[in-house]
C-alpha cells in the first residue's frame, strides 16, 4: 500500500505544480475560497496537521482569502483535517496500510461518502460500507 500512495502523492504533486492559482478574474485553476473567515479555518486545519506530523507537500502560502493548493501526506486520525471538511484547495492524504484500514477510516467518517470497485469488484462483498452509493465497473 505505501508504494501506491506514493505514487499517487508524486503524481498529485505533479498536478499541483501546473494549477495556475489567481483572482478570479484571472484565467485560473484555483481562485478565492468564499470569507475570510474560510480562509482562516481552512488555515487551522493545516496548522493543526503541522503541527501534529502531517507533511506539507508544497509551501504554505495564503494571501487573504486566497490559498494557493497545497497537498497534505501523512495525515493521521487524530488530525483535525482528516475529519473536518476544509471547503477549500487542500487535499489531505491519510496512508494505510490494507484495504480493511482504509475501509475502517471510511466507516468512522460522518461524510456522506461514495466507493467505486473497478480494479477489485470482489472486495465489495468484503467492504462492509455503510454507504448509499455503491458503484462496480
Amino acid at each position: 500500500m505505501e508504494s501506491i500512495a506514493d505514487t499517487l502523492v508524486k503524481k498529485v504533486n505533479e498536478q499541483v505544480e501546473n494549477l495556475n492559482i489567481s483572482p478570479p478574474e484571472d484565467d485560473c485553476d484555483i481562485t478565492l475560497v468564499v470569507t475570510e473567515s474560510s480562509a482562516n479555518f481552512i488555515e487551522g486545519l493545516v496548522m493543526d496537521a503541522k503541527k501534529k506530523g502531517a507533511t506539507l507537500c508544497q509551501d504554505y502560502c495564503r494571501k487573504g482569502s486566497l490559498i494557493w493548493l497545497l497537498l497534505l501526506d501523512n495525515v493521521q486520525p487524530y488530525m483535525r483535517i482528516a475529519w473536518k471538511e476544509p471547503f477549500g484547495p487542500v487535499l489531505p492524504v491519510i496512508r494505510i496500510t490494507s484495504v480493511e484500514e482504509g475501509i475502517h477510516h471510511c466507516n468512522a467518517s460522518n461524510f456522506g461518502l461514495q466507493v467505486l470497485f473497478k480494479n477489485m469488484p470482489a472486495n465489495f462483498w468484503h467492504s462492509r460500507f455503510p454507504f448509499p452509493f455503491v458503484f462496480i465497473s
